[in-house]
Parts: structure tokens; C-alpha cells; sequence
């Protein structure tokens, strides 16, 4: 079966086919709303419960979504606020792995593999290292290929702001980075 789009995801829970049109929308955007929560989280079991908890307020208002703004930003949006709320009430852990987001070289050379390897957990190491709103914004617009516009809605910040984040970040990167390889020259 084919994918379906947001719309047709709406308007099939709408039409009170919730289960079917629930699972087709965890179908497709579980795994980045997970990867939000684990990014922004820093723990993959808080990030699991956090998803956990995004999807059954997503579950409860899809009814009331009325499309001013993409579904996918409306969800992330939320389980942003979600991740937003377990910070506020525990410490978050440094993160052991990730399943996706990071590139890796697909040349296939066992050399480029373990230098990918390390670049990637270099570049993991690093983004953890941003302050959250940073990190958030990074993730977004690079790993999740969103745009400014979609990073600052699921932020809930304005487009300048955004652009600030990001610039911070990726200075913040680019010496973090730079620092790491001339220590290896």
C-alpha cells in the first residue's frame, strides 16, 4: 500500500477512522518524531516515553488540526513541547547512540567506513555539546532537511531568531570540529 499524505491522514481521522489513520501517521512520522525527542533528549529511553507521551496528545487533537500549518510541523511542534516539559522536570543523560540522522559514507571502503565512523561520532558529540535551542535548530534544518520557515513554526520562534541559532551553532561546530582535527595532525 501507498503512503498516505497528511491530508488524507486528516481527513480519514476526521471521517472517524481514528485507529486506521493513527497508525498510518505513526507509520510514517514515528521515527522522526523520535529522533527529535532523542536529539533533543539526549536518552533514548526518555526519548522513547516522550514519544510515547507526543503521539497521545497528537492522538487527542488531531480532531481539532485544521491545517493553518503543515501536519508534520503541527506534530513536531508538539513533541517538542513534550521534550520541553521532561527537561524542565529531569536532567538529561549524554547519548550513547543514535539510529539515524547522521551521513556516513556509502563508498563502501572499510577505511572511509571507520573514518566516516568517527567523523559522524565526532559530529554527534559536537551538536550535543550546543545549547538545546542550537541543537534543535541544527538538527532540523540539516539532518531533518527542513526549512527556516518550518524550523522557526515547530520551534514556535521567529525566522531571525532561527537564523541566529543556526549561524551560532554552525560557528560553534566549525571550532568545535577544527579544534578536534588539528589535535589528530
Amino acid at each position: 500500500m501507498d503512503s498516505l499524505s497528511d491530508v488524507e491522514i486528516v481527513e480519514q481521522f476526521q471521517a472517524g477512522n481514528h485507529e486506521e489513520a493513527f497508525r498510518n501517521l505513526v507509520e510514517i512520522h514515528g521515527k522522526t518524531v523520535y529522533n527529535i525527542a532523542l536529539f533533543t533528549l539526549n536518552d533514548e529511553i526518555l526519548a522513547e516515553d516522550a514519544t510515547q507521551d507526543a503521539f497521545i496528545k497528537i492522538y487527542r487533537n488531531l480532531g481539532k488540526f485544521k491545517g493553518q500549518s503543515k501536519l508534520s510541523t503541527w506534530m513536531y511542534r508538539i513533541v517538542k513541547n513534550v521534550c520541553y516539559d521532561y527537561l524542565k522536570k529531569r536532567r538529561y543523560a549524554p547519548l550513547d547512540e543514535i539510529e539515524e540522522g547522521y551521513p556516513m559514507s556509502d563508498d563502501g571502503s572499510p577505511e572511509d567506513e571507520v573514518m566516516s565512523d568517527w567523523q559522524s561520532r565526532e559530529l554527534r558529540d559536537a551538536v550535543e555539546q550546543l545549547p538545546i535551542k542550537q541543537r534543535l535548530a541544527i538538527t532540523l534544518y540539516y539532518f531533518k532537511d527542513k526549512s527556516y520557515e518550518e524550523v522557526a513554526s515547530i520551534l514556535g520562534q521567529p525566522l531571525n531568531t532561527i537564523k541566529s541559532h543556526l549561524h551560532r551553532a554552525k560557528s560553534a561546530l566549525e571550532k568545535s570540529l577544527t579544534r578536534l582535527e588539528g589535535s589528530f595532525v
